[in-house]
């Protein structure tokens, strides 16, 4: 039997073959949805980045032959390890034919890497920013599509980096919700005491304001999400980044800021699900998949509610329920029919009740995986 060779990726010829090859191991899944070429090439270009001036990363390509057999980012994020005083290193973008000898060689080279940079610790899926890309591999819930922004895995890799000495660190969450329900009557009345007795009103984003709303979003985002497991704060430059690309698709009536007697408290932030779209295009725009995009994006029919901050102050005031409630009934107004929340931590309880309390069920669910080096 041929043995698997690895090789770092330092061509972007070698990126292009890194691009192509989840096309060929998803070929048979009907759910797959594969990522846009130029949002791909965004991200490991180190001077459209900006992840990469506070990080680095390295590719590997395992090969058989001359047949690409799997794929992994070995990723050092400085930035993290100096919030958290930490030494720990990611993997993400890991692809694999069903073989574990590819899949040891694949970590083995991975781990070498992060070593050689004092690195402890070997965290993952996560890649450059949660806020791009879901962490985790999915552990439940492969019959399902992706909703827009989060990973879908083959369902044989678990055990693959289980037997690669992994163990689990974190799991994820996601919820289904149907948008056209009817709304529980204790909801509606929960919603109409909290607003009378708390003063709080919920306001749709301003696109005439654009950036003045956008920085109020990030000032709550970067006080609320602190704490959170595995968080690590961006730079200015990358929440800009992120403002600009959801610029494109965000939603108005559903980019929504909370505020307590004037006071900006919480937000929301609900996205149409492109993926629809996009799953007709194959991952190209040019020459003709922009005309399907623009066809298709108009066909859309699902919503992922893709954030929530609250200031810390204010949670348990009835902030969330809030949030979710108002998303609902603008998701109904605008015609949409089916819901995902996501991505939730499993031990995030209060999000988690607040799920069911719009009928959330969760249908998925992402394992984060972690080894000592």
């Amino acid at each position: 039997m041929e043995s698997a060779q690895i090789k770092p990726v330092k061509t972007s010829t070698g990126l292009k073959v890194f691009f192509n090859l989840p096309r060929k191991l998803y070929k048979d899944d009907p759910n797959y949805v594969e990522p846009l070429r130029m949002d791909l090439k965004k991200m490991f270009n180190k001077k459209k980045n900006p992840f990469f001036k506070h990080g680095d990363a390295q590719v590997f390509l395992a090969y058989k032959g001359k047949n690409v057999v799997g794929s992994i980012t070995a990723i050092q994020n400085r930035l993290y390890n100096e919030f958290h005083n930490d030494k720990t290193g990611f993997f993400a973008f890991f692809e694999c034919v069903n073989d574990a000898e590819v899949t040891q060689k694949l970590f083995t080279a991975a781990e070498m890497w992060l070593r050689e940079r004092g690195l402890t610790q070997i965290t993952g899926p996560l890649s450059f920013s949660t806020e791009t890309i879901s962490p985790g591999l999915l552990i439940k819930g492969y019959e399902y599509p992706p909703y827009i922004l989060t990973a879908h895995t083959l369902s044989y890799y678990p055990n693959l980096v289980e037997d690669a000495g992994f163990i689990k660190a974190m799991d994820v969450i996601a919820f289904r919700m149907p948008i056209q329900q009817e709304i529980d009557k204790r909801l509606v009345e929960l919603v109409e005491k909290v607003k009378k007795t708390r003063n709080i009103s919920i306001r749709f984003f301003d696109p005439k304001n654009f950036w003045r709303d956008a920085k109020i979003i990030i000032e709550i985002y970067s006080i609320a999400w602190k704490d959170n497991w595995g968080f690590v704060p961006p730079t200015e430059e990358e929440l800009n980044d992120i403002v600009r690309s959801l610029k494109q698709i965000y939603i108005r009536e559903l980019t929504q800021i909370a505020e307590i007697n004037g006071e900006p408290v919480g937000w929301g932030i609900t996205l149409p699900n492109i993926n629809e779209a996009l799953k007709h295009i194959n991952g190209r725009l040019f020459p003709f998949g922009i005309l399907k995009l623009l066809y298709w994006a108009k066909k859309i029919k699902g919503l992922r509610m893709w954030g929530l901050g609250i200031l810390p102050e204010y949670r348990k005031r009835g902030v969330d329920v809030m949030l979710y409630y108002h998303s609902l009934i603008e998701g109904q107004k605008l015609g949409y029919t089916d819901g995902e929340m996501s991505w939730v931590l499993e031990t995030n309880t209060d999000i988690i009740n607040a799920a069911r309390l719009v009928k959330g069920e969760e249908y998925k669910r992402y394992r984060i995986y972690t080894k000592n080096l």
